[in-house]
């Protein structure tokens, strides 16, 4: 909710030109009079690796790779918040038809719109969830779980930041897309979680454990001799 408001207060601020919007200006000129050459190339490979694309084909692998784990819904949150956030970010783009900064200041090509900053938003969405989805399944010490939340939430940062040194995007707009990507992913998380979980009860009642293994089988399974149902992989991994 909080991250949902932020974004609200940033838009809205963008429609009288007010708040964070007034600094935008001097945000960027401050990034492109302290950029270096070796920091525009560093920029030019972190949006890369942060795009919607490369995102995409790592979505995949993990949710593929988390469904065998756990065999949850919650395997496909990490790529279903990217894929809103990315829907999202291309209809608000359309909507406000913000001006991205002068295109002579730019040191990568772009397209669309600027508000809000579709790798910041896509990012955070991408990075945030996955983070949660690790820390609800897989992790179980406090200590990894609290770094891998830290992890996802630099990773989304340092990809919002290229956006500003490639002078791209205005400050308003990133922050926008970090806010906006963040709901995404505590949105559809918690969803996922409260469906897996509802899911877990509902087997656990007719529910006859595998000794050894990570899977059970319902009474019903035991007289019919049908395969077993995965459930959440509760070894530790942190």
């Amino acid at each position: 909710m909080a991250c949902a408001g932020l974004f609200l207060v940033i838009a809205e601020d963008l429609l009288d030109g007010g708040g964070l919007i007034s600094h935008d200006e001097t945000v960027l000129i401050w990034f492109v009079d302290h950029r270096t050459d070796w920091a525009v190339s560093l920029a030019r490979w972190v949006s890369t690796i942060g795009g919607f694309a490369a995102l995409c084909v790592l979505g995949v692998a993990m949710g593929l790779w988390l469904w065998r784990r756990i065999g949850s819904l919650l395997a496909v949150a990490p790529l279903l918040s990217l894929l809103v956030a990315g829907l999202a970010s291309a209809l608000l783009k359309a909507a406000f038809g913000r001006e991205r900064p002068p295109v002579t200041l730019h040191a990568t090509t772009v397209g669309l719109a600027s508000f809000p900053s579709a790798h910041a938003a896509d990012a955070a969405a991408f990075f945030v969830a996955a983070s949660f989805t690790l820390t609800l399944t897989l992790l179980h010490r406090r200590w990894v779980k609290v770094l891998t939340i830290v992890i996802g939430a630099a990773l989304a940062g340092l990809v919002g930041l290229s956006r500003l040194v490639l002078a791209v995007h205005w400050l308003s707009d990133v922050i926008a897309g970090w806010a906006m990507g963040t709901a995404v992913a505590t949105t559809i998380t918690t969803l996922g979680w409260l469906a897996s979980s509802a899911r877990h009860k509902h087997l656990l009642p007719n529910a006859a454990p595998d000794r050894g293994t990570g899977h059970v089988r319902t009474s019903h399974q035991h007289r019919k001799g049908l395969p077993r149902t995965p459930i959440i992989d509760r070894r530790p991994v942190g």
